[in-house]
């Protein structure tokens, strides 16, 4: 049986199923799944893979697969099909941004790998996509849109009016294990907004997260906004860990919910942090319990900010969640995440007050805020709530054309895609085959061009969805 299986040649829909297993998180790359298929095979779901002949099946399917030319791991495919839905879920968002004020700016996709790192974290640093060094200069892809339109930003400070308000729609690189909704290639919408203080610019954006959902077809059934604010955060730790402990026991923090509470207390331990002390905190569920607690002044003013954005929000879209805490360390106010309801995927959107992020890179001292929407998990919320748009490749008309008219018949299709969406069939096949391939590409219509059509000055039109067939005038076109 083993013998047989290795003669078996991979074929294209089994490589795309292993392609598709791997791009949905389910396995981290093709060999685990190939593995996991063969042992499967072998010795039934729960058994373990130790027999030398399954190895070689295994060896040799991966090799077919490598033989196959697979796209790099973490990264996706857009056939025409995807290209349409995600250009349509673009347009929504790159309109709703403009609704409310926001120009579109696009960085450079790569870097100098000391903007890439200044105020980045140990994890991020891990993952950074370096460049081959050339000459003096070392670059790295861009994980993120924030640090790259800072920088845009101090470049014009001086020469622009405040309160700013910009937007790109683009992709980021970042190396880390593939799974559902996290790509090692992929694209965010980030939106910066530089130079007001006041807790309306933080509401500004946390609504028009709510906007950017609900215009395509999300509703409050769907997703949630869990708020925080760093100075709160950091205020209340520091009662309990020095300052150089405090951005490592941020960063346990900001996982509480993604690892086990056994593993949340180890990690907490090697810190040398008491839990008792931290689930006190982290029992908070509303302000008002914050009001129980022992508040610093650091933590008094985080408090009164957070009351002042929760005022200007709709509090059906937002609660509030003292563990959320956003793992880059330039923030230092208000934060906030975005779910859908039962919490199944990964953050649709996540962001914050950035006050010192300016600074930090030369600038002169300017407040900001801002925040990111992967389309990742947004693409995979809105196929399991049946939002996705539709994609439509159809073209307005095709021209079937009959006999030696061709050079005429061209002629017609410039004429025609002036004003519309023209194919024709380059192959010059019979009338079914062209009429097939009409079919094919949803064309709308199909005009047909022979020597009667030309001679009588009408071309004949059909409706391919009524089949309804009718004259027009060359002239009139």
């Amino acid at each position: 049986m083993v013998m047989e299986t290795m003669q078996i040649r991979l074929t294209r829909g089994l490589v795309q199923e292993i392609k598709n297993l791997v791009n949905k998180g389910i396995y981290p790359n093709s060999s685990e799944c190939v593995r996991d298929a063969v042992r499967r095979l072998i010795t039934g779901a729960g058994g373990k893979l130790d027999i030398p002949e399954a190895n070689k099946v295994q060896k040799q399917i991966i090799k077919e697969i490598k033989e196959s030319f697979q796209k790099p791991t973490g990264t996706t495919d857009f056939f025409p099909e995807d290209l349409a839905v995600r250009n349509k879920i673009f347009n929504s968002l790159r309109n709703t941004a403009k609704k409310f004020g926001f120009n579109e700016v696009e960085p450079p996709a790569f870097e100098t790998t000391d903007l890439l790192t200044k105020k980045s974290g140990q994890e991020i640093l891990n993952q950074i996509f370096t460049l081959e060094q050339k000459g003096d200069e070392r670059f790295g892809l861009r994980f993120d849109l924030t640090i790259p339109i800072t920088r845009m930003f101090i470049e014009k400070q001086k020469s622009i009016q405040k309160p700013v308000k910009w937007f790109s729609l683009s992709r980021m690189w970042r190396y880390e294990r593939p799974q559902a909704g996290r790509l090692r290639e992929f694209y965010q919408i980030s939106i910066e907004l530089f130079g007001c203080d006041k807790p309306e610019a933080d509401a500004e954006n946390i609504n028009l997260v709510i906007s950017l959902l609900t215009y395509l077809g999300l509703t409050q059934d769907d997703f949630f906004i869990k708020l925080n604010n760093r100075k709160l955060l950091e205020g209340l730790l520091l009662n309990i860990v020095k300052q150089d402990k405090l951005e490592q026991l941020i960063r346990i923090i900001d996982k509480v919910k993604k690892i086990t509470q056994e593993e949340f207390e180890k990690e907490l331990k090697t810190i040398k942090v008491d839990p008792k002390e931290i689930k006190k905190i982290l029992k908070c569920e509303t302000l008002k319990d914050i009001e129980q607690l022992k508040l610093n002044k650091q933590a008094k003013q985080g408090y009164e900010e957070l009351k002042s954005v929760f005022n200007l929000l709709d509090g059906k879209y937002v609660k509030f969640d003292i563990s959320v805490a956003r793992g880059l360390a330039y923030y230092t106010g208000t934060v906030f995440e975005v779910y859908d309801k039962q919490e199944k995927f990964r953050a649709l959107a996540g962001g914050g007050r950035y006050d010192n992020l300016v600074e930090l890179y030369k600038g002169s001292p300017t407040p900001a805020t801002g925040f990111a929407m992967g389309y990742s998990t947004l693409s995979l919320l809105l196929e399991e709530k049946n939002l996705l748009p539709k994609p439509d490749l159809s073209v307005d008309y095709f021209v079937v054309i009959i006999g030696d008219v061709k050079e005429k018949a061209l002629e017609i299709i410039k004429q025609l895609r002036k004003k519309y969406s023209v194919d024709y069939d380059l192959s010059q096949r019979k009338i079914k085959k062209q009429m097939d391939y009409a079919d094919y590409i949803k064309a709308k219509k199909v005009i047909f061009i022979g020597e009667d059509e030309i001679k009588e000055g009408m071309l004949t039109v059909k409706e391919m969805k009524t089949g309804k067939q009718s004259k027009i005038s060359i002239d009139i076109l």
